[in-house]
């Protein structure tokens, strides 16, 4: 169900990103639009964990405001990542007593995978609170979206990321499919999908690649369940067993290679199911049911299915030795 469920949605999202693509770059979304990750590394010392992920949420905001997929959650290989230096700290006033802070907050926009580094700029921010964290969220607070720095930065970037797909976009079909060869189906997809829809030919040869892939994965998969379903058949020859044996099936696309296979299975389970033990199983009435109502929901679960998978990669382990 869940493989059927993505496939629906990434052939939704190439016609959408398409559509897209074609009319406005202003009304695209995340997956259609460069995306860089508000990374705050462990090496930024000193900064309470509250005011950490003030800061994340912060670059966040400013990557939004100017135009890119800026989700913490999305795990794109281009990061903004800060450093933060505290130029002075007081204890002000009296009854009580506040910190105030003056930081210098540097900004580093780069590529986190190969440690390539885009380029960066710092601004100054002060911020008072009743303690030090709060001070710190003061501070970050006062960083602006539309600061002119990090805009000419983000702007600069962009332009970085869009020739990274545009001259390497042969490279990245051949990377996936190396990957699909190694049967790495769920990496080469995600690597496909990250491609955004501004970059409009490298985007359209990620869209082909990826039906290819997908029926790579689709046919593979087919042949390791119909093996587990007719092992788990073969156990009992019961009922039971065709329960067993059902749940591997109806994870099974119907246009597999090997579906034709999977119906003379399902046709024996039945047969074998109404002799041994004068029972019905209606495995394919049940699937049938099934794909009606993929159909019936798959423009409503899009959306769900693309942030469940970006969400679902492994973290990212980024590179970011000699940037300050």
């Amino acid at each position: 169900m869940k493989r059927k469920l993505i496939f629906a949605f990434l052939i939704f999202l190439g016609i959408t990103l398409n559509f897209y693509a074609q009319n406005s770059e202003g009304k695209l979304d995340d997956f259609s639009r460069i995306a860089i990750v508000p990374y705050v590394a462990s090496q930024v010392e000193n900064i309470p964990l509250s005011a950490k992920n003030n800061l994340q949420s912060k670059m966040a905001q400013m990557l939004t405001a100017n135009g890119i997929a800026g989700s913490t959650n999305y795990n794109s290989q281009f990061i903004i990542t800060p450093n933060v230096s505290v130029l002075s700290k007081n204890v002000v006033g009296a009854a009580p007593p506040k910190v105030a802070i003056v930081l210098e907050v540097a900004f580093y926009i780069g590529d986190g995978v190969t440690g390539v580094k885009f380029g960066s700029t710092a601004i100054n921010v002060k911020g008072v609170g009743q303690n030090e964290n709060k001070a710190y969220i003061a501070a970050f607070r006062n960083i602006k979206s539309n600061n002119k720095e990090v805009k000419n930065l983000i702007n600069a970037a962009k332009k970085r990321i869009l020739a990274y797909y545009n001259d390497g976009c042969d490279f990245i079909m051949k990377e996936a499919g190396s990957m699909a060869n190694q049967n790495k189906f769920d990496q080469a997809l995600y690597n496909l999908t990250s491609v955004p829809a501004v970059s409009k030919d490298c985007f359209n040869k990620a869209q082909e690649q990826i039906a290819i892939i997908y029926k790579q994965k689709m046919n593979r998969d087919c042949d390791v369940l119909l093996t587990m379903a007719t092992n788990a058949w073969n156990a009992g020859q019961n009922y039971d067993s065709a329960e067993k044996a059902g749940f591997y099936l109806n994870q099974i696309e119907p246009d597999s290679k090997c579906y034709s296979k999977v119906k003379s299975l399902a046709s024996d389970i039945q047969k074998g199911v109404r002799r041994n033990s004068d029972r019905e199983w209606d495995f394919l009435e049940n699937q049938q049911n099934n794909l009606a109502e993929i159909e019936k929901n798959r423009l409503i679960t899009s959306r769900e299915i693309a942030l469940a998978y970006a969400n679902n990669q492994p973290e990212r382990i980024y590179n970011i030795q000699g940037w300050w």
